[in-house]
């Protein structure tokens, strides 16, 4: 597989997925104003952290399996769907329940929630649990294209959603929450048709062949899963703590609002892993290889250098115009984004080969240096986010994230630098051949 042309298929979906998120996220940002935006964002955080919680693994352990054989697409779709019909179970109870509980009053006074809010909150989750377990599927597959693909009009339905709300007046906290959720839940029904579809579509064993192995119950392969995944969705889940947890140390000290402010700053810095983003599911496919090569290796260091000098190109720029761009985009209400922005870009630059290498890792078998590392971010992150947050607010948090990113970045290039024997120079060089092979 090609780095730079399956990775360029890749980057175009998502450059065109970033520019409708941005978009979505401006219309959204003006609608509910900081302090709106804030709820949304920490309900956000809520989303994204159960749904890689009640992953279990059970996506990313899927891919060393299927990639050597050792069972079928459509015995591991069974197996993936049992759990997540359990946790559907499990979630949606709680939904219900949790506005007759004193959580309830929590809930509305930190993040705004009215009594329909956990429930469109839980539909979120299971949309977004599935699509994450689903998606491993399809890089074992090969299909590292399909699934930027269907973000990429996933996006588009979440974009057009919104502007519907906007239109009837009715884009509050509920429909913000409505519209992300349709938008997960489509994402989730294309890519389960489509893997459902290639897995039926498998031959079938010639009868001159020697007979398969009967296949292993759906419960065995749920436990072998979640054996073999959860220290990797360890991972998962301390690199989110790490992106988000800082927003809510953020409402602790300082309130929604200014959550709101640091959320787009976030949002606007985020993009550029967009190169690192597309390379990273490739390096899941090829750093899978049953046997060690030095040519997974090589592949991996120029995926490293070309997220580090892509995102360098597009942060100096944006650190330049942060202001302007801010101010234009998401209105005056926003313009302390600017600082915040403008703090996080070097960490945003930094932690770019460290998001390539999180694929690298999965593909090797080794998902639990991606968890040491982002245990590593996620301390650090929070220790400097408690000393700089109260006293300097969104720009804190930036400062904080920087940090952090710098060190787990730096542990991570060190894992594949004494993993695969290759010398400092070797990993960061820039050459012509990057950009011609």
């Amino acid at each position: 597989m090609k780095l730079l042309q399956t990775g360029s298929r890749i980057l175009a979906s998502r450059v065109g997925q970033a520019i409708v998120i941005a978009v979505t996220g401006i219309l959204v940002a003006r609608a509910l104003g900081p302090t709106g935006q804030g709820h949304l964002s920490l309900t956000l955080l809520v989303i994204m952290l159960s749904a890689a919680v009640l992953n279990g693994g059970m996506g990313l352990a899927a891919v060393p399996p299927l990639r050597r054989g050792e069972t079928t697409l459509a015995r591991m779709l069974g197996a993936q769907a049992v759990w997540i019909a359990g946790v559907a179970a499990v979630v949606l109870l709680f939904a219900l329940l949790l506005p007759h509980t004193g959580l309830a009053t929590l809930a509305h006074r930190h993040l705004g929630w009215t009594s329909l809010s956990p429930l469109l909150t839980g539909l979120a989750i299971l949309a977004l649990l599935g699509f994450e377990i689903f998606f491993y599927d399809l890089l074992a597959e090969g299909k590292v294209v399909t699934g930027p693909v269907i973000n990429l009009s996933r996006a588009f339905l979440h974009l057009g959603v919104v502007g519907l709300l906007i239109l009837r007046g009715w884009l509050n906290l509920d429909g913000a929450l409505a519209a992300y959720g349709l938008a997960q839940l489509y994402a989730v029904v294309m890519v389960g048709l489509l893997l459902r579809r290639w897995s039926l579509r498998m031959p079938k064993a010639d009868p001159a062949d020697q007979a398969p192995p009967l296949p292993q119950p759906l419960g065995k392969i749920v436990q072998r899963n979640l054996q073999r995944g959860w220290i990797g969705q360890v991972s998962a889940v301390a690199s989110l703590l790490h992106l988000r947890l800082d927003q809510a140390i953020v409402s602790a000290f300082w309130g929604a609002s200014v959550v709101g402010v640091y959320a787009v700053a976030v949002q606007a810095g985020e993009i550029l892993w967009l190169l690192a983003g597309a390379l990273s599911p490739v390096l899941v496919y090829t750093s899978a290889e049953p046997e060690e090569s030095a040519a997974r290796d090589l592949l991996a260091a120029r995926a490293v250098r070309l997220s580090l000098v892509a995102t360098a190109t597009v942060a100096v720029p944006l650190a330049l115009l942060a202001h302007p761009l801010i101010t234009f985009f998401y209105g005056e209400a926003y313009a302390g984004s600017a600082a915040a922005l403008q703090a996080l870009l070097p960490g945003i630059v930094a932690f770019a080969p460290a998001a390539v290498l999180a694929g690298d890792f999965i593909g090797r078998g080794r998902p639990v240096w991606n968890a040491q590392a982002s245990a590593l971010t996620v301390l650090v992150n929070v220790i400097t986010g408690l000393l700089l947050i109260p006293r300097l607010g969104a720009v804190g948090a930036a400062w904080a994230s920087t940090i952090a990113y710098v060190v787990g970045a730096g542990v991570m290039l060190g894992r594949f630098h004494r993993a695969s024997g290759l010398g400092w120079t070797e990993i960061f060089r820039l050459r012509r051949s990057d950009l011609r092979r």
